[in-house]
C-alpha cells in the first residue's frame, strides 16, 4: 500500500523537472559573493599600506626640501607679553575695589555726575562731579574720601549752590599700591 496520495494526472508529474542541487547553486552563489568581498577587501588593504609609504616618504622629503629652502631663524629672546601684561596690572589701580569703595562713602544726600581719572605728573588725581542737597552732604563725602584707603590730598575745586541743589567738583589723589 502506498503511503502516499498523488492526485496529478502521471503525464503532468513525469514532465515536471527534479529539483534535487537547488541548495548547491546557492551555496556555490555565496560562496562567490563571500570570495569577491574578501579579495576586494585584502586589494583595499593592500593599497592602503602602500599609500601610507608615499605619505610617510612624502613628509620626509617636504622636511628636507623645507630645511634647504628656509633653514632654521633663531629668534631673539623678547621679553614675554604676559609678564608685561603683569607688570602693567602691577601698575594699574584696582578699579573695581575704588569704584566699590566710593560707592559705599557716598552719604545719601549726594549723587554723582561723572567720575575722570586723570594722571597728572607721574600722579593719579580722580575728578568727582556731583550734586548735594545741603552743604552738609558734601562735607560728609570729603570726610568720607579722606579716610577712605584709596584716596589722599582731596581738594574742592568748586562748590556751587543752586535753586535746590549744590552742584560741586572735587579732586582726589589715588592711591593703589
Amino acid at each position: 500500500m502506498k503511503e502516499t496520495l498523488n492526485l496529478l494526472p502521471i503525464e503532468v508529474r513525469a514532465g515536471a523537472p527534479e529539483k534535487k542541487g537547488k541548495f548547491y547553486y546557492l551555496f556555490l552563489g555565496v560562496a562567490g559573493y563571500s570570495l569577491i568581498i574578501i579579495i576586494l577587501w585584502l586589494s583595499n588593504l593592500v593599497q592602503i599600506r602602500k599609500i601610507n609609504a608615499e605619505i610617510i616618504r612624502l613628509n620626509k622629503e617636504r622636511a628636507a626640501l623645507q630645511q634647504k629652502i628656509l633653514p632654521p631663524v633663531v629668534v631673539p629672546a623678547v621679553p614675554s607679553i604676559d609678564k608685561d601684561i603683569l607688570n602693567a596690572m602691577g601698575k594699574a589701580p584696582k578699579w573695581s575695589a575704588i569704584i566699590s569703595d566710593l560707592s559705599i562713602i557716598v552719604p545719601e544726600e549726594v549723587w554723582l555726575s561723572s567720575i575722570e581719572s586723570k594722571e597728572e605728573k607721574g600722579l593719579r588725581q580722580m575728578g568727582i562731579k556731583g550734586f548735594s542737597k545741603t552743604q552738609l552732604g558734601v562735607a560728609n563725602l570729603i570726610s568720607a574720601i579722606e579716610s577712605s584707603e584709596y584716596f589722599y590730598d582731596v581738594e574742592i575745586v568748586f562748590a556751587q549752590k543752586g535753586e535746590k541743589e549744590i552742584s560741586f567738583e572735587l579732586k582726589a589723589k589715588v592711591r593703589w599700591t
